[in-house]
């Protein structure tokens, strides 16, 4: 996250940064974020009651978080109740895989952001050979029913340059003998 630029825009439009976390469960990133932006507007939306129950328990002495129960899906953007261009930056963590159209939520989300605004995407990785990725993603999808599909870094950035974004940062991380993930950084 380019903080310094985020925040020189917001200072130039006179305004606090606004910052939307979708599929924000438990809240842990918007805690992390509000530590690291304590003037901005935080926003988080998620499917989930029971994830947004936990994330008022955690986000309680917070403020300036606001939290509401939403649904991604296609169309004007992402189905969410915000209006264009609300966000100097969007967060998206590990969601990707239970959509079923993710470039046309992505364009959605896109709708949201403020001229040169950020959009961060967080998802773990579908692996290629030699790992048997598909008798894995058969076992996810019998233990996780939302499960869609999980993507590679290089299909995740191609559903970003679909969805009208630029990728700025695109890398992989290891989350433990098992699992791995990737970020991708893009703007408008």
């Amino acid at each position: 996250i380019d903080i310094a630029v985020l925040r020189q825009r917001a200072e130039a439009r006179g305004e606090p940064l606004r910052i939307l976390d979708v599929a924000c469960g438990t809240g842990m990133l918007l805690q992390h974020l509000s530590a690291h932006f304590p003037h901005a507007r935080l926003y988080g939306i998620d499917a989930s009651s029971d994830m947004l129950v936990q994330a008022r328990l955690l986000l309680k002495d917070s403020e300036s978080v606001h939290l509401s129960q939403g649904v991604l899906t296609t169309g004007f953007a992402a189905g969410l109740p915000y209006e264009p261009a609300s966000f100097d930056l969007i967060t998206c963590t590990n969601a990707l895989h239970y959509l079923s159209d993710p470039a046309s939520v992505l364009r959605g989300l896109r709708e949201l952001l403020i001229p040169h605004g950020q959009l961060i995407v967080e998802d773990y990785a579908r692996r290629t050979f030699p790992f048997p990725w598909p008798a894995f993603e058969w076992l996810i999808k019998r233990i996780d029913a939302q499960h869609v599909r999980a993507f590679t870094i290089e299909e995740a950035q191609q559903l970003c340059l679909q969805a009208g974004l630029q990728v700025l940062l695109a890398r992989s991380f290891s989350i433990d003998l098992l699992w791995q993930g990737w970020v991708i950084k893009t703007a408008l």
